[in-house]
Formats: C-alpha cells, sequence, structure tokens
C-alpha cells in the first residue's frame, strides 16, 4: 500500500490550482464586461434549476441550520443579486468629451476564497461569481468534510458550457493548513478572502491584500421610543433563522429599564425562552468542549439546544435567551455563537446602553455589525456616530438587512471586518471590491490641453488623407 502525506498533496495541488488559474485569467482578462455578464447569467439560470437538490445535498452533508429557511434564502439572495449585477466594474467606467477616458475597471488576477463550513453553497455561489464579474479567476477552498458540496456545485456550473476558460473556477480538494498556506503564498494570488475562518487568517503567510467576512457578535440596542412588538419580532426571526447563522444576526439585546419588562413579554411572544440559571448552567455543559464551541451545537434549533442540555422548552419556542447582570471575564455568552442564542442585559438608559454595546463589540473583537430600534433620530445618531462597526441596522431584523436584503446596503455575503482587526475593509463586499480602478489624470492647464486636442485633431486628418491617396492610387491601378 503507498501512503502519500497528506500535507504534500494539499500543497502539490495548490501549486497546480494557481498555475491552472493563473493561465485562465490571463484569457479572461481579455473578456469585456458584456461578454462576460451574458456567461454568468446562462451559470445563474442553471443553478436556479439545481437550487432544491443542491440544498438537500448541503443538509445532508452539514446536518446544520433549517432547510426551508436555506431554500427561502437562496431564492430571495438569488433574485436580488442577478438585479445587481448590471453595473460595469471592469473596462471603461468614466469617459468624459472628446473620448477622453477617465477611469478604468481593472481585474486583480487569481482569488483565493476561503470557505465556511457553514451555508458553503451560497457563500461558493456569491464569491465565484463577484470574482468571475470584476473579470479573476477564482480558486475555493472549502473546510473538511464540505468538499463534496462545492464539488456539486461546480458540476452544475460546468455543465452550462458558457465559454469561460477553464479553470476560471476551480477547488481545493485536500484541504490542509499547510496545503492553504502554500497557496496563498503563490505569486500569482493577488487577493485572499477569508469567509468566517479564524484560524486560517492568522496563518504566517506572505504579504497579500486580505479580506475578511465574519458571521460576527450583533448587539441590538432596544430603545424606549421604538415600536417594542415590531423589534421583538424582527429580533427574534434574525436570530433564529437558519438556526443562528446568518452573518451579523443579533446576539446581544440590550434594553432600557423603562421597557424591559414590555420587551420580555414580545420577545416570548415572538418564540424566545427565558432560561433559568439552571437551564443555563446545563447548556454551557453542552455548548463548550474545553475552550472551543461545540460543534455539535453549531446550527442546531433552540429546541434541539435544550433537549441536548437536559431541560424542554415549548415547541414553538425558536431562541433561547440568557439574563445577564453585566459583562465579566471569561463570560461564554460572550463568544461568536452560531445558534439561536441570545444574551439579554438590562440598562437604565440609552448613554448606558451606548457604552455597553462598545463593550459587547470589544470584548472579543467580533462585532463588525450593530442594530438599534428607536425612533428617536438625536439617539440614533449618536450611536451612528460613536459605534466601532462597519454598519449600523435601525429598526429592521440585523440577518437580513446586513445582507442588504430588505435594507439599502449592497447585496453581499461578505461583510468586511476591518472593524474586528481582520482584513482591510470594513464595507459589504462586491464584485466592484474585487478590481482597481485605473485613473486618467489630463492636463489641467488650458494651452497644454489645447495643443493635445489639436495634435491628435491633426493626427487625425493626416490619417485620413493617407488612406484617401491609398484609395485613389489602388482606384487609378
Amino acid at each position: 500500500m503507498q501512503f502519500v502525506d497528506k500535507d504534500l498533496r494539499s500543497i502539490q495541488e495548490a501549486r497546480i490550482l494557481v498555475e491552472s488559474a493563473r493561465d485562465a485569467q490571463s484569457l479572461l482578462k481579455e473578456y469585456d464586461q458584456t461578454t462576460i455578464d451574458h456567461m454568468i447569467n446562462e451559470i445563474i439560470d442553471e443553478v436556479k434549476k439545481e437550487i432544491f437538490e443542491l440544498v438537500t445535498v448541503e443538509m445532508i452533508e452539514t446536518n446544520k441550520g433549517k432547510k426551508e429557511d436555506r431554500l427561502f434564502l437562496w431564492e430571495k439572495f438569488i433574485t436580488e443579486f442577478t438585479k445587481s449585477l448590471n453595473e460595469q466594474v471592469i473596462g471603461i467606467l468614466d469617459s468624459g468629451s472628446n473620448n477622453e477616458l477617465k477611469k478604468i475597471g481593472v481585474p486583480l488576477g487569481v482569488v483565493a476564497v476561503i470557505l465556511p463550513a457553514e451555508n458553503t453553497l451560497l457563500n461558493a455561489l456569491f464569491a465565484s461569481i463577484s470574482a468571475l464579474k470584476a473579470g479573476n479567476t477564482v480558486i475555493l477552498i472549502p473546510q473538511p468534510r464540505t468538499e463534496k458540496i462545492v464539488f456539486k456545485l461546480l458540476e452544475v456550473i460546468q455543465r452550462t458550457n458558457t465559454g469561460l476558460p477553464k479553470m476560471s473556477i476551480s477547488c481545493m480538494e485536500n484541504t490542509t493548513i499547510e496545503g492553504v498556506k502554500a497557496l496563498v503564498d503563490q505569486e500569482a494570488v493577488a487577493l485572499v478572502i477569508n469567509i468566517d475562518v479564524p484560524e486560517f487568517f492568522d496563518l504566517k503567510t506572505k504579504q497579500k491584500p486580505n479580506i475578511y467576512g465574519g458571521i460576527g457578535s450583533t448587539p441590538v440596542f432596544v430603545e424606549r421610543s421604538a415600536d417594542i412588538p415590531k423589534a421583538a419580532q424582527e429580533i427574534v426571526r434574525s436570530r433564529a433563522f437558519d438556526n443562528g447563522l446568518l452573518p451579523a444576526a443579533e446576539q446581544f439585546v440590550i434594553a432600557e429599564s423603562v421597557i424591559v419588562q414590555e420587551l420580555k413579554s414580545a420577545m416570548t411572544k415572538a418564540g424566545s425562552y427565558f432560561m433559568s440559571a439552571e437551564e443555563e448552567r446545563r447548556l454551557l455543559t453542552k455548548l463548550f468542549l474545553g475552550s472551543e464551541i461545540n460543534p455539535a451545537v453549531v446550527g442546531k434549533d433552540a429546541v434541539t439546544l435544550a433537549k441536548m442540555a437536559g431541560f424542554e422548552v415549548p415547541t414553538e419556542t425558536e431562541v433561547l435567551v440568557s439574563e445577564q447582570p453585566y459583562i465579566f471575564d471569561e463570560n461564554p455568552f460572550t463568544v461568536a455563537l452560531k445558534c439561536p442564542i441570545l444574551t439579554f442585559y438590562l440598562e437604565s438608559d440609552w448613554i448606558h446602553a451606548c457604552d455597553k454595546c462598545i463593550q459587547l463589540l470589544k470584548e472579543k473583537q467580533n462585532g463588525h455589525t450593530l442594530a438599534i430600534h428607536s425612533n428617536n433620530s438625536a439617539v440614533i445618531n449618536e450611536f451612528a456616530l460613536k459605534k466601532p462597526v462597519g454598519r449600523m441596522i435601525v429598526n429592521a431584523g440585523a440577518g437580513f438587512a446586513g445582507i442588504g436584503l430588505d435594507s439599502s446596503l449592497p447585496l453581499s455575503l461578505i461583510l468586511g471586518g476591518m472593524t474586528t482587526n481582520r482584513g482591510f475593509t470594513a464595507k459589504n463586499i462586491t464584485a466592484k471590491d474585487l478590481t482597481y480602478e485605473r485613473v486618467i489624470s489630463y492636463s489641467t492647464t488650458g494651452n497644454e490641453t489645447t495643443k493635445v486636442r489639436e495634435t491628435a485633431d491633426k493626427v487625425e486628418i493626416d490619417n485620413q488623407q493617407v488612406l484617401f491617396e491609398k484609395i485613389l492610387k489602388k482606384l487609378m491601378e
């Protein structure tokens, strides 16, 4: 029997993948935006036909999330995503009078995308389409035991025969830390996108532009002027959706004391279960394995989590809620939790709530988004001015609004995490962020500008004269 070291196999695969993607990109960069957009639409049309089967395979392989929620998200996101693909991001972006080019969008090259273990398929599709839209080739790096899911998506894409260069989209089959390091260190890799895999972000690799998009731990403040029933419904729905796997979904609720009872009652009505101290203790024994999150709880629904912990909750329960008096060192509920659990804090007024939000955002450096429910513009503005986040959601569920669904934010599954000290941007990442702009500058001195235009006109006249003489000579012959 022949044994091959998995790290060595992964390193070799990384080298081959990058070389193939580099060669494909040398061809793809010659395609114009219209051609690429046509190919992308064909891919999306084909994927739409296979959504149910793709989601089914993902649910079987991972056993995380809710199938009905995942299908709803696919349908809604793909519909909106298709509408957003009309933007010109490569080629001529701006041209002035006299055909003076001002801005040109330029592809970056090969983009490496480290995929999350949860909601792998939709992230893979979004990252791939965004990279292609920007004229880049993409290498997908799935987590161990999710490779089959990504290859299933690639099979669907390859069936379209769009005319894309071969290996425009590829996938790493043998994912190891050493292999990933070898891949991102390759000179041809222009950009690394890491979607919520912190252990790979912290690798000691060569300096490369890096975009980090995490799920995040989002605080939500409910202020006394808010529509309390609506706020409660939005928070619970957002946190419970897909069993807590939406990026930017709320994890911490901070309530003003004057409305706390009304809010708790509304949250209970919306599907929250406020745990006793003993139930919290039991739950914590199942949430963690040592200092790490127990993989068995990720993406599980609230009723299942309670059963695992050994206590019963009503069958209609959507989220489990832990009431905490204050933030204390090594508080396990401040860790980013990928399951439908909320932590509830009480504050006397919005000023103290403001401080609490900042504490929570900085505690584990996981917060890239903040939510607030309020109809007081002064309070909203104060929060907007002071919070160290890349996006703030007002009077909406942060899970959907954060990714640009039913909100004014750009549609994206990659929420830049610069405010968590990872990556170079805090934006919602779109195809345009996977290019750079070449700006053309002309002289602002009037005489020089005139001289350039006169020279160009003279060259054009001379060219026409030469062409006329050639035609006349040909006719005379």
